[in-house]
């Protein structure tokens, strides 16, 4: 006699905004500007800024998380936002990556608070104090030493119009991102 098998989770998803072409492009090349040990820098493509990460989900709860993304940006206007330093995250612990940080619009931030209470798997008081809007650059290998960051940038603002459902699949390589749907925000 086999037992029942629990379905398996089939998709790693996260929601994210994606910055314009020429602004990722922008924040690349500020990594030009240091100094810093061996790294595997973002493909142009997808430079990113996660704003709830899912993680681990079945197909069938797909339509329910898309659902959830479609009530958590509803009623929200576009926004603009500014590229403002490049910083190694975590600032206090060895080095995994050089992200751009940005402003924080309170649309952006509400668009965080309505996520996390909707997508969360685990709840935490306060999740908006440990939000730090960012656009990961590059990551650097276990162990690495010797990186640090902290400087100010000159990329020019855009606008947020949108935000994305992400299928993310991880590879040797790094992982590769798939948009399952995208969320227009509101015309101002």
């Amino acid at each position: 006699m086999g037992s029942a098998r629990t379905p398996q989770p089939d998709l790693r998803l996260f929601v994210a905004v994606y910055p314009p072409e020429r602004a990722a492009r922008a924040m690349l090349a500020e990594l030009d500007a240091i100094s810093i040990p061996a790294h595997r820098v973002t493909p142009v493509e997808q430079v990113h800024m996660t704003l709830q990460f899912i993680g681990d989900t079945r197909t069938k709860d797909l339509e329910r998380v898309r659902e959830s993304v479609e009530r958590s940006v509803s009623g929200i206007h576009s926004f603009v936002l500014t590229p403002m330093r490049l910083l190694t995250l975590p600032e206090r612990r060895p080095a995994r990556l050089i992200a751009a940080t940005t402003d924080a619009p309170a649309a952006l931030l509400e668009i965080h608070r309505r996520l996390a209470h909707r997508l969360a798997r685990e709840t935490r008081k306060n999740t908006s104090d440990r939000f730090l809007p960012h656009f990961t650059l590059c990551r650097f290998a276990r162990g690495t030493t010797g990186a640090r960051a902290d400087r100010e940038i000159a990329c020019e603002p855009f606008r947020v119009a949108s935000v994305s459902l992400v299928k993310s699949v991880l590879r040797p390589g790094g992982a590769a991102h798939a948009e399952v749907a995208r969320f227009p925000l509101a015309d101002d």
